[in-house]
């Protein structure tokens, strides 16, 4: 379980320990050094904040003193930014692989929003699509028909259906 992390205000000094910890200041040229290289690895600011007092706060609550403070806080705060993006990507797969079709049941407004985008995105291609790929390809997701099924259905033949439904997904 990682260690809770506080969120500090702009400005706020990052270099001072919390009352009744160790002595484990960090110059804060090195608070600095650290930042900049989660920013660039997360690509995020916030998040660089969040990982780099993480960091700081697990050596403040272990009490030890460092020999190298710098070195060590610039090395933490990398690990767990490589922790924070493995979690996120498990988290991804995870939750795309739990997903019902475009997150319907998903509390998250992010997946919502972006459920909301792709489905009018997907209905703006559909429309401009002509009405013979239109059909073809609505039978072929809509009912799951396979390519003999939709021949059958549309009267057509199944070469035609083939063609029809390779145009529709390049469109």
């Amino acid at each position: 379980m990682s260690t809770p992390v506080v969120a500090a205000p702009v400005g706020a000094n990052l270099t001072a320990a919390p009352p009744g910890a160790a002595d484990a200041s960090f110059p804060a040229a090195a608070v600095r050094r650290a930042h900049a290289a989660a920013r660039r690895f997360l690509g995020c600011s916030h998040l660089a904040d969040d990982v780099v007092q993480e960091a700081m706060l697990a050596q403040w609550q272990r009490g030890e003193v460092l020999e190298h403070p710098a070195a060590w806080l610039l090395r933490a705060t990398l690990l767990r930014c490589r922790q924070m993006r493995r979690s996120a990507a498990r988290r991804r797969r995870h939750e795309h692989s739990a997903a019902c079709a475009l997150h319907r049941d998903c509390d998250n407004p992010l997946h919502s929003a972006i459920a909301h985008e792709l489905g009018d995105r997907l209905d703006g291609a559909l429309a401009r699509l002509p009405v013979e790929q239109r059909q073809a390809f609505e039978l072929y997701v809509d009912t799951g028909l396979d390519y003999a099924g939709i021949a059958s259905a549309q009267a057509l033949p199944i070469g035609t259906v083939r063609s029809r439904l390779h145009r529709a997904r390049l469109a």
